[in-house]
């Protein structure tokens, strides 16, 4: 049967065999974007979250692209220091350094006339931004403690999860090299807000899993729903190692929802948004705490610290000094030994009206 063309989109193949599952309209949208781009040679940046496939789709841009029969070179620009990400990038001849028993050829030249991916490129030091800008602007470098210049041809395509529009503005990412790299822009969309693809991809992936493990196992209807319904914030990523996990797991051929971790108590996922949220009380009431300490961030963590809890005033006590001051809340804070601010933030958080006491 012959496909539609919505279908051939929703499951573009490369001959790298990487493929991208999904009928949802946000996916549909992006793919529809890289197949155009492809056509071009722009810099292109990749944002979103981790886990949502950034590789995937640029070797997609790549393999749509005239540069399909060159290579296509990735390196992750995360945590490495300038000086390895130098050598790395443009390669070192022989005694440059301790260690460097041979020369080097770095990705720039080993991705002449096809693409390099640059991931996590908001992680690059301000050392580095200004070496990797002198390639993009003049396609020329050096390797390091070489001395002859070397000219390549190379399509850039970065990736990020981070907001390089704030790095600019605190001045932790050159606003000439942002221009550069964010020539087109495409923003790959969360899985929570890929509607409907969570049960495409479950199945794909324990599709992969049988044919790697010589299995046989599928999922119960029950179980997709359950999954459909997860948030999984380490997205694709994330759904990939739920699936593995689940069927190495799996009581029998088929997996239930008895199964699944997040049904006994044991999804990490969970345990982490718990932490977050946690985390994210904590920095509100340091946020309190420094407007009342005078812009003291050092302090106003000192002042949470201290009380040793998250700093949100429990419910039940809140409850009980509020009735017992009256609605007042000045003397509930007395009674609490917190400010009125603090007060008047656990109120808000608990969802309490001073009314109904």
């Amino acid at each position: 049967m012959r496909r539609s063309n919505d279908e051939t989109l929703s499951r573009s193949a490369s001959s790298s065999g990487a493929e991208i599952v999904g009928e949802s309209a946000a996916l549909k949208e992006v793919i529809k974007i890289a197949e155009v781009v492809a056509s071009c040679n722009s810099s292109v940046l990749l944002r979103g979250e981790s886990g949502t496939g950034k590789e995937v789709f640029a070797r997609l841009i790549h393999e749509r692209s005239s540069r399909r029969e060159k290579p296509f070179v990735k390196l992750n620009c995360a945590a490495l220091s300038a000086g390895v990400l130098e050598s790395e990038l443009f390669g070192h001849e022989k005694g440059a350094f301790t260690g460097a028993s041979s020369q080097k050829t770095g990705r720039f030249e080993l991705a002449d006339g096809g693409t390099l991916m640059l991931d996590e490129i908001g992680e690059i030091s301000g050392e580095f931004q200004a070496k990797l800008l002198r390639v993009l602007q003049e396609g020329e470098f050096e390797r390091v403690g070489g001395t002859r210049t070397l000219k390549v041809n190379v399509r850039l395509i970065c990736a990020t999860n981070k907001d390089l529009e704030t790095a600019v503005a605190a001045g932790e990412f050159r606003v000439d090299l942002y221009y550069r790299i964010n020539v087109v822009s495409i923003t790959l969309p969360p899985l929570r807000e890929r509607d409907g693809d969570i049960p495409r991809l479950a199945k794909e992936f324990l599709q992969r899993f049988n044919r790697k493990n010589g299995r046989s196992l599928s999922f119960a209807s029950s179980a997709l729903d359950i999954l459909s319904k997860c948030e999984f914030p380490g997205n694709i990523r994330e759904l990939q190692n739920c699936v593995e996990r689940n069927a190495t797991l799996a009581g029998s051929s088929v997996i239930v929802p008895a199964d699944l971790a997040c049904q006994q108590g044991r999804c990490y996922s969970m345990l982490l948004k718990k932490a977050v949220a946690a985390r994210d009380s904590k920095d509100a009431v340091v946020r309190d705490e420094r407007a009342l300490l005078g812009g003291s961030t050092d302090a106003a963590y000192s002042a949470v610290a201290a009380r040793g809890d998250s700093g949100l005033i429990d419910l039940q006590q809140l409850e009980q000094a509020m009735r017992k001051a009256g609605g007042v809340q000045a003397r509930a804070a007395r009674y609490l030994g917190r400010t009125p601010r603090q007060v008047g933030y656990a109120m808000r958080r608990h969802g309490l009206k001073r009314e109904i006491f």
